[in-house]
């Protein structure tokens, strides 16, 4: 019987190391099936990524150019405004020179009638 014992423990030892090396293996498959996944999930990221910075340099670049347009814009508000101020100095001598015009126009009115109704 002893033997009948030492054969049964033995072929016991021998499934039970059948059945953890299934184990393993098994594991060893869904490790291998995670890291597949994980690395396709590294490689979406990746990509996500990639995307994100040329859209950051994108909008980096559209940025530069709005302020570009922004100086410009600035600069020109600055010239017209003081063209416009050179305009408002020229309007006001005009119309002192008008004012002036129009004084001396009275004055030879009343020359031209003195002088008529005089002469």
């Amino acid at each position: 019987m002893a033997g009948s014992d030492t054969q049964k423990h033995l072929f016991s030892l021998i499934r039970d190391y059948a059945s953890e090396k299934s184990q393993g293996e098994r594991r060893v498959v869904g490790l291998k099936k995670r890291i597949e996944e994980l690395r396709s999930e590294i490689e979406a990221a990746n990509t996500e990524l990639e995307d994100a910075k040329r859209t950051k340099e994108i909008i980096e670049q559209e940025l530069k150019g709005y302020e570009v347009e922004l100086a410009l814009g600035e600069s020109s508000i600055q010239t017209l405004q003081s063209r416009i101020s050179q305009i408002q100095d020229e309007i006001s001598a005009v119309g002192s020179d008008v004012d002036a015009l129009r004084v001396l126009s009275g004055f030879s009115l009343f020359f031209f009638l003195f002088f008529w109704h005089c002469g």
